[in-house]
């Protein structure tokens, strides 16, 4: 076993050898002790020869009339050869995995996930302060949870919690403004009003005076809570109204659904990465998405040769395609029509009924007209007006 390694990795050469009487040429190698690994007759005065590259002098120095040329290469010596000849593109490939590496731990983007522009202001410059910020090393667990821990000490009446979180290369940073009720605030003069048409289902007042009775029919801007306080009658003081009403609202949408449903999802995941491109070849390191969908941009490219080092924003997607028969598709426009209706209901809010109006089946979809009974905040404000 290991004879045989050495056979295969030694240097060896192969030679061709024109001349008259080979076979006394052959003769001769033998007698000076060069070992002859494969002898192929071209022709009666013509042969290829594989012998060590040690051997390859001794030859030279013994072919007198014979004329030597060498043909290829095996062993070391081949990979020697291949390396030397592709060097250049050799030591570009290495960089590119160094610079991959390198450049992969390196923090190109910060992005804090939050509505109010001050507070992200702030935030960004206390991580500034504890040395995150873009074109630096990435830091570790450790350091990032105390980093946390050092802002939500400093700011603990504005900062109820905050995360930073490595995506790639860049740091996500979540966080929950800490809410303080100013108790002695000054209160405005204020009746609560309905918002929209609706039948009244609850109302809870916490000051003011309720006018509208439960199940009782309201239009948009009628008075349900009001900041007068009267007696007999007359207003007595007046004050802001504070509650919240809710009534029953009612709406008609329409939803449209394919027989043939193909559609390509997004699953929320994405991920940042350096990629190296050689020729028709990508390379990348670490988790690949099955599918995705890819945004890049070059950080480096060659001008001649076609390689390069992109840096690409990955995000994984599901392709669903769905054959659906006339009763699926009308489920399927339900669900979406609930889910359309849903989405921008607050906590308290909900669905109390829903109603097809009307189905229209297609060749290619179908469409349904749907009613919908919302439990909703309605709760408006109207300033008072002053009276003599």
């Amino acid at each position: 076993m290991k004879n045989n390694i050495i056979y295969k990795y030694k240097s060896k050469v192969k030679i061709k050898v024109v001349g008259k009487n080979i076979e006394r040429f052959i003769k001769r190698l033998k007698s000076n002790h060069i070992e002859l690994l494969k002898i192929e007759y071209i022709k009666y005065n013509e042969i290829n020869i594989l012998i060590y590259k040690e051997d390859y002098e001794k030859i030279v120095e013994l072919k007198t009339i014979y004329d030597i040329s060498l043909l290829d290469f095996y062993g070391i010596i081949k990979i020697q050869k291949l390396i030397n000849l592709n060097k250049f593109l050799l030591l570009f490939v290495f960089l590119g995995i160094m610079i991959i590496i390198f450049l992969s731990n390196v923090i190109f983007k910060i992005e804090v996930v939050y509505n109010d522009s001050e507070m992200r202001k702030l935030i960004l410059n206390e991580l500034e302060i504890n040395g995150i910020k873009t074109y630096t090393f990435k830091k570790d667990y450790n350091e990032l949870q105390s980093i946390k821990q050092n802002i939500l000490n400093k700011y603990p009446n504005k900062i109820e919690w905050l995360e930073i979180e490595v995506v790639g290369t860049k740091y996500v940073i979540r966080l929950q403004e800490r809410l303080i009720i100013d108790n002695n605030q000054e209160k405005e003069n204020n009746h609560i009003i309905a918002t929209k048409d609706a039948i009244i289902k609850n109302v809870i007042a916490k000051e003011g005076e309720i006018v509208k009775e439960i199940n009782e029919h309201v239009k948009k801007g009628d008075i349900v809570i009001s900041g007068n306080i009267s007696l007999n009658e007359e207003i007595k003081e007046t004050k802001g109204a504070k509650g919240t009403v809710y009534g029953e609202v009612w709406y008609e949408t329409t939803v449209t659904y394919p027989l043939i449903y193909s559609e390509i999802k997004e699953t929320g995941n994405y991920q940042n990465k350096i990629v190296l491109k050689l020729f028709n070849k990508t390379f990348e390191f670490g988790n690949k998405y099955k599918d995705k969908k890819i945004k890049e941009e070059p950080l480096l490219k060659h001008n001649f040769l076609p390689i390069g080092l992109y840096k690409q924003e990955q995000s994984e997607v599901n392709t669903i395609s769905l054959v659906l028969t006339y009763e699926q598709a009308i489920d399927k426009a339900l669900e979406l029509s609930k889910e359309k209706m849903e989405i921008n209901l607050k906590e308290e809010e909900y669905i109390i009924s829903s109603k097809v109006l009307k189905t229209n089946i297609n060749n290619d979809k179908v469409e349904l007209k749907m009613f919908y009974a919302i439990y909703e905040d309605i709760s408006g404000y109207e300033t008072i007006k002053e009276v003599d």
